[in-house]
This record gives structure tokens, sequence and C-alpha cells, in this order.
């Protein structure tokens, strides 16, 4: 099984920095895989940026991949939820997994 350690190492070798949640990291648990392909597409300019994160209770929560530089010029890859209650959601949904 992909870790999300292979997640972030993609990154690396593409001096790019990975900013996520710790929450969306917990969340992100046992999806690496399509996690990892759907970042792999963003970087590679086949995708919109778009990946549905599933939540404990059958629902899901939308995030978005986007490039952007830190004040320093270094490239950053941030992954956020799309909506405004996505992370209250993901948060929610990690507290009940046990």
């Amino acid at each position: 099984m992909l870790s999300f350690k292979t997640v972030e190492e993609v990154c690396e070798s593409k001096n790019i920095t990975l900013v996520v949640h710790p929450a969306i990291r917990q969340a992100v648990k046992g999806y690496e895989e399509s996690f990892y392909i759907g970042l792999r597409c963003f970087l590679n300019e086949e995708t919109d940026g778009l990946y549905f994160l599933p939540l404990q209770d059958g629902g899901y929560v939308r995030l978005v991949f986007s490039r952007r530089f830190s004040v320093g010029g270094h490239p950053i890859l941030r992954v956020d939820p799309l909506t405004a209650d996505g992370l209250r959601r993901i948060k929610a949904g990690i507290n009940t997994d046990g």
C-alpha cells in the first residue's frame, strides 16, 4: 500500500513543498493511492485539481490542489477543502472514527 510519505516524496522530487492540514492528512489514510494519482495528474496538468475525499459517513469532501509560491519564492502545493464547511466535516469524520 502506498503511504502519505510517498506522496510527499513526489512533491520533494519536484522541489515543491506540500502543505496539507493535519486533519486532511489523517483523513486521507486508506486513500493514499487515489490521492497520489490525483496529485500526479494535477502536477502534470492533466486535471483541474479537484479530489473527492471519501468520508466515513458515506459522503465526501471536495479538495482542491493549488500551486502557489512562498514569500521567498519557493513553489508550494496546497491542498484545501473547496467549501467553507469542508474542514469541519473532515474533522468530524476523523473524530468519530474511533
